[in-house]
């Protein structure tokens, strides 16, 4: 009597190791600095330095993630057209949702309650043909637009498999407070002289400003940004770097400049 019992103990034990075990080895979401869209990016890809998402540096393959407010997602759906892709170089091979009932999915899958639209193809450019997956997402917290590719010599390194299921693992995530943001920025903010931050863009810049306004337009209060570029400026273009630094700030435009 007492080996049957031990058989089952046994097998109860395995059963819940495995379980566990699953468990403990399933991957979590990484979201790329700045960003509120997440993926678990395919096998041997890391986050990329140069842009939002994750690369291959080996194979040439990347994973680029644009994140947009929800209302967006309509708007980029009607350009999704095999005609406005072609103009683009891509050759659509097929289209449609990701997933084909989204209400299978579990409760905790950012998927489950978004629209999506899977774009695959082919884009060339020159001589280089890439095999290229585009994802289009959204949901009440946001658009995701997702774009994955490889040269067409290096296809054989990424699964049609592997990205989809790289694509199923998407997950949106709350807004990072402002001191959050500040503190991924490589500068510390110390006496602010009465402003406040607005608005911090990417890992570079802080948008600050006096006054009751978060969006200040026609002047009506000062606006400070500091930030950080790339390269040392000749002395001679110190004026026109700085000029063009800040005319790529998204809060400042119809800009005149009385000095520099």
């Amino acid at each position: 009597m007492g080996l049957p019992k031990m058989k089952i103990r046994l097998g109860l034990s395995l059963a819940i190791l495995l379980v566990s075990g699953g468990l403990a080895g399933a991957a979590e979401p990484v979201f790329p600095k700045g960003t509120l869209v997440g993926v678990v990016p395919p096998d041997g890809m890391v986050e990329s330095a140069t842009f939002s998402g994750f690369e291959d540096r080996s194979k040439a393959a990347s994973l680029l993630i644009i994140e947009m407010p929800p209302q967006a997602y309509p708007q980029i759906e009607a350009g999704f057209t095999d005609a406005a892709l072609a103009t683009k170089g891509i050759t659509v091979e097929s289209r449609g949702p990701l997933v084909a009932d989204p209400k299978s999915l579990p409760e905790s899958s950012a998927l489950r309650d978004a629209q999506t639209l899977l774009v695959i193809g082919k884009q060339s450019a020159g001589p280089v043909v890439a095999k290229k997956w585009i994802l289009l997402a959204g949901s009440a917290k946001g658009t995701a637009l997702i774009t994955v590719q490889i040269p067409e010599a290096n296809a054989g390194d990424l699964s049609d498999e592997a990205v989809r299921k790289s694509l199923m693992t998407l997950a949106f995530r709350a807004p990072p407070s402002t001191q959050e943001q500040l503190a991924g920025l490589p500068f510390k903010l110390g006496d602010l002289a009465g402003f406040r931050v607005v608005k911090v863009i990417g890992n570079t810049a802080a948008v600050l400003t006096e006054g009751d306004k978060d969006v200040v337009e026609s002047a009506s209060q000062p606006i400070f940004v500091v930030g950080v570029s790339p390269g040392t400026p000749r002395e001679d273009d110190r004026g026109q770097f700085a000029l063009r630094s800040l005319s790529s700030v998204p809060a400042v435009r119809d800009m005149h400049i009385d000095r520099a």
